[in-house]
């Protein structure tokens, strides 16, 4: 779990807990759209997303599992040892900012660290020594 001191070292680098992304306008269709700027923006989704927000560590994990291979929810739920809606939830999450993705919308999909994360990788390590969390620690048992 991320201890309040954590939270509040993540607040006082100038992370905050809500995160401010840049909407753009799409002309030809009037469609507001957010898009994160990666290379700016990424750390501070990284901070808000597993550091600064309820469910954090869970989400971590989730990315550390699928860092090691491609699992669908319900492998997921199995080796975190939590409910499948609990894990629904949280990838649904990721990949609405782009951190997961997956090949299939059916299911029993895999889901995959998206090419964008796996080559910032380097940030997650960043965060989670922020907030002080051991990666070999980590990996299994259950909590949401």
């Amino acid at each position: 779990m991320v201890t309040v001191e954590a939270r509040h070292q993540l607040i006082n680098r100038g992370y905050p807990g809500i995160l401010m992304l840049k909407t753009y306008k799409s002309l030809a269709e009037g469609v507001a759209y957010l898009m994160v700027e990666y290379e700016k923006d990424l750390k501070r989704i990284l901070i808000w997303l597993l550091g600064g927000s309820r469910g954090g560590l869970m989400r971590l994990r989730i990315l550390l599992l699928l860092r090691k291979k491609p699992m669908n929810p319900h492998q997921l739920a199995k080796a975190l040892n939590v409910n499948y809606r609990t894990v629904i939830y949280h990838l649904e999450l990721l990949e609405r900012y782009e951190l997961v993705s997956r090949l299939d919308v059916g299911y029993g999909a895999p889901y995959f660290i998206s090419d964008k994360l796996e080559k910032r990788w380097d940030l997650i390590k960043e965060v989670m020594r922020i907030m002080g969390v051991d990666e070999s620690k980590e990996v299994g048992g259950g909590e949401s």
